[in-house]
């Protein structure tokens, strides 16, 4: 009877676990400015910034929540370079944005590639903390 119980208990933890969302902890973000002569980011400038990207199970879509807003982004394109083993979602955020986010859970960042406001391409990187 132990056993059956052990059996039952491990499946619903199994199943609980198998709906969970991705969740990334970040601490620090960073924005750099692309410079087309040269084809790299360059004045960077950064501060410490708690915030949080859930991911969902089915990665359609993520929330990103810091102290003052919430913004929900909507999945159009995902796949996995693995070259540069990361993984690329072209986005919508919900109030009509386009972005380019790259998690890259090896060196522990998420950047998120735009343009803003100006015309100009710029990229905001977050420090990741920890990943649960």
């Amino acid at each position: 009877m132990k056993r059956y119980l052990l059996l039952l208990i491990c499946a619903v933890f199994c199943t609980l676990f198998s709906f969970a969302q991705t969740n990334y902890s970040c601490t620090y973000r960073s924005y750099c400015d692309w410079n087309a002569s040269t084809s790299k980011f360059e004045n960077c400038e950064g501060y410490e910034d708690n915030s949080l990207f859930e991911m969902n199970k089915d990665e359609t879509m993520f929330i990103h929540t810091t102290a003052t807003i919430k913004s929900s982004y909507y999945v159009k394109k995902r796949e996995y370079d693995s070259q540069n083993d990361v993984y690329v979602y072209e986005v919508t955020s919900d109030v009509g944005n386009k972005y380019t986010y790259i998690f890259d859970t090896k060196n522990k960042e998420i950047r998120a590639v735009f343009v803003n406001n100006d015309n100009q391409t710029q990229m905001v990187t977050f420090t990741v903390k920890s990943i649960f």
